[in-house]
């Protein structure tokens, strides 16, 4: 659970501050060990699975990429 004054002091950041968080966010954790669990990796292979069965669920990475620079912009 999030600290409410923090999620206080999120929510009242700009859009552009947001992200520069999630990114610094995102660089203090990349060295980090991630465990996952046998559920964690079975909800990952049912959904590659689905993905291989139907292509046009799914987004290319390059796709994600302009979505994600789209709501940024």
């Amino acid at each position: 659970m999030v600290n409410p004054a923090l999620q206080s002091a999120i929510e009242a950041m700009s859009l552009d501050e947001r992200w520069e968080l999630v990114e610094y966010i995102e660089s203090t954790v990349e060295s980090e060990s991630i465990e996952v669990s046998e559920e964690q990796k079975s909800v990952i292979r049912s959904r590659a699975a689905e993905l291989q069965g139907d292509p046009s669920i799914g987004l290319t990475w390059d796709e994600l990429k302009a979505r994600l620079a789209a709501r940024k912009a």
